[in-house]
């Protein structure tokens, strides 16, 4: 090759790939200090979550609590059913591999319990607009991030970070696009592509700071084409909190579950 012309198309490589590198750091930088916010080695969490239907008489209202503990190579949640007490000790354990491959289980009571399989993972968490899989999937460690633009939300300048699963993950989604406040770096609001359309928008409503880092208090979620609308309300929290391994295990989440009253003597 001509060394001009090699000179010149080693040029336009540069002038063509250089900032595509430096959108690609800066992209990766600004996922890593929020993901550090994020960062626990557990955590436990109140809250409760309800259904608000205008096309339907029947209330949905649960008090739930959820527990994280983070190891190296695996992340594991447990969500159970405190209230009301016809629901108590229903629950859903997780586990994400450092890979992403989710596993677990759904225990309902007195002893009934039914494995984290792809059906499951499409299933309604507590006939709400949060699917398994929502709770399940963390996709801002999905190794395809971009920064695609910026918006505001009220007073905040957002950070528009799109996400896409990478090749053979078991996910509904092609894409998960989030606003994230750049000053405070919380997420403000996230939807949630299978196709070209968004199919469900997260909306958070309230967020408050705990110990310097900002959390979402008040989440709604709402799937497209619906009218109702599900509320993630939290209530208490507490976080870097070393959580037992026994407290994931199956026999510790029965005792939760109330006791089965005796038979009546005939």
């Amino acid at each position: 090759m001509n060394p001009r012309i090699h000179a010149a198309l080693a040029a336009v490589l540069l002038l063509s790939v250089g900032p595509l590198l430096a959108a690609d750091r800066a992209t990766e930088e600004f996922v890593g200090r929020v993901l550090e916010t994020q960062n626990t080695v557990g955590a436990v969490i109140r809250g409760k979550l309800s259904v608000e239907d205008p096309t339907s008489e029947r209330a949905v209202a649960v008090q739930i609590r959820i527990r994280l503990r983070r190891d190296a190579n695996v992340t594991r949640l447990l969500y159970q059913v405190l209230w009301p007490a016809t629901r108590k000790g229903e629950a859903l354990y997780l586990e994400r591999s450092a890979r992403g491959a989710i596993t677990g289980f759904i225990f309902a009571p007195p002893d009934k319990t039914s494995p984290v399989n792809a059906a499951a993972m499409a299933r309604p968490y507590l006939e709400s607009d949060l699917t398994v899989e929502d709770l399940a999937e963390d996709f801002l460690q999905w190794p395809a991030q971009r920064i695609s633009g910026e918006e505001t939300i009220g007073t905040d300048v957002c950070k528009i970070l799109d996400s896409r699963p990478p090749a053979g993950a078991q996910s509904t989604y092609s894409l998960v696009r989030t606003w994230i406040s750049a000053e405070r770096l919380v997420p403000l609001r996230i939807e949630k592509f299978p196709d070209g359309r968004p199919a469900k928008r997260f909306t958070v409503q309230k967020t408050t700071r705990h110990d310097g880092t900002w959390v979402p208090v008040v989440t709604s979620v709402q799937s497209a084409g619906q009218s109702r609308e599900t509320i993630l309300e939290l209530s208490r929290g507490e976080r870097d909190v070393e959580i037992p391994l026994e407290e994931f295990a199956l026999e510790r989440i029965r005792q939760l579950a109330p006791t089965a009253a005796p038979e009546p003597k005939e």
